[in-house]
Formats: C-alpha cells, sequence, structure tokens
C-alpha cells in the first residue's frame, strides 16, 4: 500500500477540502490521461524537469513528493483518489517552491480541472501572469519572489473560489483592474514590492472578506481611501512606502479585529495621532513618517497586547 502524500496549505484543510484522501494500491487509483499530458507541458513551461512521467503522477514517488529540510524547499503534486470507487485521482495542489525553476507561468493549469493551489514561491520565473487562469477554480495563488512582469490580468476576477493571492516581490506593474474588486472570497491579497501604479480602485470597497492586505514599496498615487473602513475582518494592513498620499483615514479605527498595523512614508498635510483607542487587539503599530503632530495618546498605554510601536 503507498500512503498519499498531503503537502497542501492549512487554510484549505481548514476551508475547502471536506473529502478524505485514502491509501491505495499500485494501479488502483490513477490519473487520467489527459490530466498526465496537462503536467507534461507545465512542466515545459515551468523549465521542471525531474518530474519522473514512468510512474503515475498520483503515486507520491520518483520526485513527484520530495520530502526535503532544506528551508524554504517543497516540492508536491497532490491528489485527490476518491473519484469513481477511489479509482480515479485528480491533481488538486501543485507546490514548487526555492526550485530555481527558470521558465514561465503555465496557462496549461486550466487543464487540470480539480486544482485548488498552485504555489511557485521563490523561483526565477519570468513572464506575465496568463489570463487563462481566470477560467480556473483555484483557491490559492502564490507566485512570491520571481521575476514576473506585466500586470495583473482583469481575468483573475473570474476566480470565484480564489481566497488567497499572493504575487510579492516581483516587477509587476501598471494599475490594478477595478474588476479585481469583484473577487468576493478573497481573503489575502499581497502585492508588496513591485511597481504597481494608479490610484487603488473603488470597487475595492467590496473587498469585505479581506483580512490581509499588504501592498507597501510600489508606486501607487492617491489617498489611501476611506473604504478601507468596509474591511471588518481586516486583521493585518500594511501600507509602507507604497506611494499613497496621507491623511490616515479616519475610519481605520473601525477596524477592530486588527493585530498589525503598518503605514508609512505619507504625503499630505499634518494630522493629529488617529483614534486607535478601539483596536485592543493591536500587538504592532507602525506610523513612520505620517506627518502625525502633537502628542502621543494616552491610549497608547492601555493597549497591553502591544509588542512593536514605532511612530
Amino acid at each position: 500500500m503507498k500512503k498519499l502524500f498531503l503537502i497542501i496549505a492549512p487554510f484549505l484543510l481548514a476551508s475547502t477540502l471536506s473529502f478524505c484522501f485514502p491509501t491505495f494500491a499500485s494501479g488502483a487509483a490513477i490519473l487520467p490521461k489527459d490530466e498526465v499530458e496537462a503536467l507534461r507541458d507545465i512542466a515545459k513551461s515551468l523549465g521542471k524537469t525531474d518530474w519522473n512521467f514512468s510512474v503515475d503522477p498520483c503515486s507520491g514517488e520518483y520526485g513527484w513528493v520530495e520530502l526535503d529540510k532544506r528551508k524554504g524547499f517543497e516540492n508536491a503534486v497532490t491528489c485527490n483518489c476518491s473519484f469513481s470507487g477511489a479509482s480515479v485521482c485528480h491533481v488538486i495542489s501543485i507546490v514548487l517552491k526555492a526550485q530555481n525553476l527558470p521558465g514561465k507561468l503555465p496557462p496549461d493549469l486550466v487543464r487540470l480541472p480539480y486544482l485548488q493551489q498552485i504555489d511557485l514561491t521563490r523561483n526565477y520565473l519570468n513572464g506575465s501572469i496568463p489570463p487563462e487562469w481566470g477560467s480556473t477554480q483555484l483557491v490559492n495563488i502564490s507566485l512570491l519572489g520571481n521575476r514576473l512582469t506585466g500586470s495583473i490580468p482583469k481575468e483573475l476576477a473570474h476566480i470565484t473560489t480564489l481566497k488567497s493571492f499572493t504575487v510579492e516581490f516581483n516587477q509587476l506593474s501598471g494599475n490594478l483592474p477595478p474588476e479585481l474588486g469583484h473577487m468576493h472570497s478573497i481573503e489575502r491579497f499581497l502585492l508588496s514590492s513591485n511597481y504597481f501604479t494608479g490610484e487603488l480602485p473603488d470597487s475595492f470597497a467590496g473587498l469585505i472578506t479581506l483580512k490581509d492586505f499588504r501592498i507597501s514599496d510600489n508606486q501607487f498615487s492617491g489617498k489611501i481611501p476611506n473604504y478601507i473602513q468596509n474591511w471588518k475582518k481586516l486583521g493585518k494592513l500594511v501600507i509602507q512606502a507604497s506611494g499613497l498620499n496621507g491623511p490616515i483615514p479616519p475610519g481605520v479605527a473601525l477596524l477592530e479585529k486588527l493585530s498589525d498595523l503598518r503605514i508609512s512614508d505619507l504625503n499630505g498635510s499634518e494630522e493629529p495621532f488617529p483614534p486607535l483607542n478601539n483596536l485592543t487587539h493591536l500587538k504592532t503599530l507602525i506610523l513612520r513618517s505620517c506627518n502625525i503632530t502633537g502628542w502621543l495618546p494616552e491610549f497608547l498605554g492601555d493597549m497591553t497586547t502591544l509588542k512593536t510601536l514605532l511612530v
């Protein structure tokens, strides 16, 4: 018996996977040929050369799942083999972290209809994000730390299942498409350290499922929008050296679930310290170079959870 290895993001296990992953005998549960061929083309696009197609990709062997103690390294293709009486498998996750992949992002992900996660963190991938991904059912997209260029395709707004989108530390540019404001399941939206420009779209007021929003180290313009007060589930907000102007919207005080608030390098008029006394869960508060004037408020001394304060 060969056990199916599971290497998949914890939030997927918690929120999207309700089935079991049984063990299976060799040959008892296999991946359909069309998905095997899709993986061949995906490997060519990525520059992935060590997938061994002499065995079933869902076997967990020969490079399809690799246990490695190197920090940050992960290599796993994960399948669900519960289909058709445990005789058919489908790929649900591809995690290829820190493998020096030199290629491009594969449009062929659309040929894996059950795929929920693609994580290509810390490689050397170049080119743009394929608009074809907009027709997938992905839950997690992580492209952190590559060499990607171009803009974010508006087609990604069609992924109604998307909860986490991470493209930090790339070379992406352009304005953020207003269509992305229709991603009504998004929880993590991480765009820091790119070359994004323009104002944050008004449509982003509708991203009320957000829990983590980071846009530091970009070239945005305009003011920090007042509509962020709509993001009542937000736990982390990071707007450091983003290009946006102040002042800090007073509506930030309504985000009572915030535990991490970091805003810095704002241009604009001088303003007093924002009224954050209701943010009783704050652990990190950074308001550096924000043109804040006057005395530090006494309520900071009552924030017993606060571990880091920089103003």
